[in-house]
This record gives C-alpha cells, structure tokens and sequence, in this order.
C-alpha cells in the first residue's frame, strides 16, 4: 500500500506551460517538470488532479468492483444540490461541487495498481493540454455512470492513443529499471518519440486537427531544474512500484484498459440506435459492424465512426506499439488499427 502522500512528495509534475528556449540557434519547445509538490500552490494544483483522476477511475467498472470504497474515501459532495451539474468540462471549477480535507487525504493509504494510475495520471495531466479533453477522453457524467457518449475530434482521439500508450509503457518500463532515475529518464524519451510519432501522423493520413495540437506534439526536450533531478534518484513511489507482483500488473493493466474501452449501458445502446444512420443496417445484418466502420473511414465520418464503434467492445489503436505492449498480455477486450 502507497499513502496518498507518499505520491505528492514523489510526483512527476509536468507543468501546464511550454517555455521557449533557444539552442543551436533554434526556437524549441519544452515541457517544464517539477519533482514532488512542496510549495502552497504546487498543493493546491495537486489536489485538484487528484480529484479529477479520481472521477475518471470512478468511470471504470474495474475500479469499482475492485475498490468499491476508496472513491467515496477520498471525495464528498456538498449538501447543496441545487445547481449541481450532469456533467463537469471545466476541472477548475471543481471546489464548487466537492468538498475535501487535505490531511485526511494524505493519509489514505492505496494499492499499487491505484498508486500507479494516480502517479501517471496526475504527472501527465497536461499531456498535450489533457485537462481541457478529460471530459471527452472519459466520456464522463458527474452522475459517474459510463454511459453517456460525448463525440470527440481528432486532437482528443489522438491524445486519448498518446495517453494509453504512455500508460502501458510505464507499468512495462517499472521491471527494467532498478534507479529510478533511470525509470524518468525513459518516460521523458518516449514522451518526446510519441510526440514524433504523432506528429507524422498527422502529416501522412493528412488529418485535420488544431494548430495548438501540432504544436503541442513538437515537444523536443523537458527542463529539470538540478535539485529536482536529486529527488528523481531516489523516488519512494518507483521503489514501491517496481516491486509489483505478477497479479498486480495485471490488475493494473484491466484496470488502464477499462478506461479506454466503453461499457454498454442500455441507455447508450438506445442513444445509438437512435442516433447512428448505421445502426438499423447493423442490427438487420445487412452489414456488419466491421463492414459499416469500413464505411465511415471512406466517408472520413468521425462522428457516425464514435456512434457505432462502442458496440466492437475492442479499443481501436492508432500507434501499433500499443498492441504490441499487450500482445502478452491476458486482456478481456481486442484491440484493432484505427486507420484501414
């Protein structure tokens, strides 16, 4: 078990902002890192993740059959319901509708698959400027039923592949490292190779996305100032992860997959079917599910693609090292290329 703040005081901090930095006579963008949260503003952003990442756990039906308790553990709604939301895409306005005690938080204590997705999640919370899309990423209502289907673009499904595989890799990378330094290190390298790899992406199935996208994925390098890199070598959250037994790996990987791959409510089968031009060809087997995806990558219709894909129960993976990380694996979902 890992205390809540044993993850704060260990966290791999990854800051919202990109700063500038000149070398070799050339404009770079970097993502800035702070190690461990030990200032008043640092705690107050950390809490803030905290509580989001917990409402996207809640969003797995893994998670609450595994830890049916810790979630209410750690979040209380306040009293007045008056004005509470179905659904919340502005995370900054969070401390509206819940309400915490910061000490009685830190000394929660959790598992090491929770552990594990809280380090990431919270550390990588601005991939790609990933707090304005959690909302879309995770499909989720404030009512924490996985069953309401919000249409995402294209910048939000490529982040949602970014951020699977950095999940994937991480838990992998935690048994080939005995210095943790050595574990960040190999997250920043594949960090700054994915934002490559999504960069060609974009330019060779020549997709339409945002420019503040394309930016985002130009990350060259990340800035560590000396006594962050100090706390890096001795990180107590990679000393208790890393000793992860066989049975907790494989929860945590049902648990990462279980947030990626939807759960068909009745609700949102009717919502289908009511809202898919497909749906009625599908359901006649006039056409198969495979045959009416086919037909909606030639119409480059993404919207009626997210309508009917939720039905495969399979996640469908635009970076190919995302299936090879789980070709091994004892998984309860198939994984099929996005792209044709």
């Amino acid at each position: 078990m890992i205390a809540i703040s044993c993850i704060k005081e260990n966290i791999f901090y990854v800051r919202i902002n990109n700063l500038q930095k000149i070398k070799d006579a050339e404009n770079i963008l970097v993502r800035k890192v702070t190690v461990g949260c030990f200032d008043t503003k640092l705690h107050q952003y950390f809490y803030k993740r905290l509580l989001a990442c917990m409402i996207i756990l809640k969003n797995s039906k893994k998670f609450q059959e595994d830890y049916p308790n810790l979630f209410d553990d750690i979040i209380e709604r306040k009293d007045d319901f008056a004005n509470y939301p179905d659904s919340l895409e502005d995370l900054t306005k969070i401390d509206d509708y819940i309400k915490y005690k910061k000490n009685r938080i830190d000394n929660i204590e959790v598992s090491k698959p929770v552990a594990y997705l809280l380090f990431m999640l919270i550390s990588f919370y601005n991939l790609n400027g990933l707090l304005n899309d959690f909302y879309l990423m995770f499909n989720r209502t404030f009512a924490y039923e996985k069953e309401q289907l919000v249409i995402q673009n294209l910048d939000s499904l490529l982040k949602d592949d970014f951020l699977l595989s950095m999940l994937i890799f991480g838990l992998d990378e935690l048994g080939l490292h005995e210095d943790s330094s050595e574990y960040f290190e190999s997250l920043q390298a594949k960090y700054i190779e994915k934002s490559n790899f999504y960069q060609k992406v974009i330019q060779e199935k020549e997709l339409i996305v945002s420019e503040s996208f394309k930016k985002s994925v130009n990350i060259k390098e990340f800035l560590i100032e000396d006594d962050d890199k100090i706390r890096l070598r001795e990180n107590e959250v990679f000393e208790n992860l890393k000793n992860m037994t066989r049975e907790e790996r494989a929860q945590t990987e049902e648990l990462i997959l279980s947030l990626f791959v939807f759960n068909i409510s009745p609700k949102l089968r009717q919502e289908i079917e009511e809202k898919s031009y497909l749906s009625s060809q599908i359901s006649s087997k006039s056409l198969s599910l495979e045959e009416a995806i086919q037909k909606t990558h030639l119409r480059k219709d993404l919207e009626e693609y997210q309508w009917i894909q939720p039905l495969e129960r399979a996640y469908r993976y635009i970076d190919q090292d995302i299936a090879v990380l789980f070709a091994n694996k004892d998984i309860s979902c198939k994984l099929i290329p996005f792209f044709p």
